[in-house]
């Protein structure tokens, strides 16, 4: 059977067809001013708006299901390779040693707390992993990133993608009216931004709220932590891998993993013509949009709040690790830049 034989499927048909309708609605919400200034993109309105559609119209979900996974499988992986066309080597450069000791820091350290807390809570590894990666890494693309090698539960995925959407907004209205009080120069503050607030849409905000120095060095310390993705996924890989039944010498990079880096290099070289670079930044948002309404579109309302508990309380305490850590970090190495 050829590959247009099976994509002809209804049930391709529907699911793909709807995970696009849900896609093109977030753009348009994505779009308007209100929801724009917010930080409320393309990725954390897909997956609100899968997770309404597949709870109001149950049949999307029921007979669209071979069209979804398409969606949260290989269609979500590309965009998560083709993402690394946002990331730019010089900014990422002219933050120094300090902040990729910083970003690492923050990096490894809310993985690590995030397993241990979700142990203590009973929390299963995959939900640990999925909201320590979106609160540790950047929001709701490292939690599509870490569920393309965990295969967790829908349902799962899409709690870990609430809590950090929530506590990245509240992240994004709280930092800015702490910085009067604490004394900081705006490059410093902003980077405590992007060491502390989950979505990059949330980071944008919060560090134009402060002023243009903050919203420069918010946006350079977040890349950093958005480059670690890599890395931190072939790490949930092999945490995973602990726990399971399968050997972790099995584990492979995966191709996407590969993508996502060769995307980066190639975004560094200046190699592509600025339409076509835009095109495939344009692509990641849409795909990775893609793959969110999917996840959505899988999920009971009933079955996140029967899994909410715990994962609320273990993004609570990650939060808060940032906010105390990350402004520790700047205290302790950048205060005076």
């Amino acid at each position: 059977m050829n590959m247009s034989a099976v994509l002809a499927g209804p049930g391709i048909r529907l699911g793909l067809s709807g995970c696009a309708a849900i896609t093109l609605a977030a753009a348009l919400l994505a779009g308007m001013p209100a929801l724009a200034e917010r930080g409320l993109g393309w990725l954390p309105l897909a997956v609100a708006l899968g997770m309404a559609v597949g709870n109001l119209w149950p049949g999307l979900p029921a007979r669209g299901a071979a069209g979804l996974a398409i969606a949260r499988g290989p269609l979500m992986r590309t965009g998560i390779a083709l993402y690394g066309l946002s990331i730019g080597l010089d900014e990422l450069a002219g933050v120094g040693w300090t902040g990729v000791s910083m970003a690492l820091a923050i990096v490894a350290s809310t993985l690590l707390l995030a397993l241990g807390v979700g142990r203590r809570l009973g929390l299963d590894r995959h939900s640990s992993l999925l909201v320590g990666a979106g609160s540790a890494i950047c929001g709701a693309a490292a939690i599509a990133a870490a569920d393309s090698v965990l295969g967790a539960r829908a349902r799962h995925v899409s709690a870990a993608v609430a809590a950090v959407v929530v506590f990245g907004t509240l992240g994004m209205y709280l930092l800015p009216l702490l910085y009067p009080l604490l004394g900081l120069p705006q490059s410093a503050f902003g980077l405590w931004i992007g060491l502390t607030v989950h979505e990059l849409g949330h980071v944008i905000a919060a560090g134009a709220a402060v002023g243009p120095e903050a919203a420069a060095s918010a946006l350079v310390e977040k890349m950093l932590r958005v480059l670690l993705l890599a890395p931190a996924v072939v790490v949930i890989g092999l945490l995973d891998g602990r726990a399971g039944d399968r050997e972790t010498r099995g584990i492979k990079v995966p191709v996407f993993v590969w993508g996502f880096v060769a995307a980066i290099a190639v975004n560094g070289a200046g190699v592509l013509p600025p339409a076509l670079h835009q095109l495939g930044v344009g692509a990641a948002q849409a795909l990775l949009a893609i793959g969110l309404a999917a996840l959505g579109a899988a999920t009971r309302f009933a079955d996140v709040r029967q899994a909410g508990l715990r994962v609320w309380a273990l993004a609570t305490v990650l939060w808060l690790h940032l906010l105390v850590w990350g402004l520790a970090l700047v205290a302790i190495f950048a205060r005076g830049t």
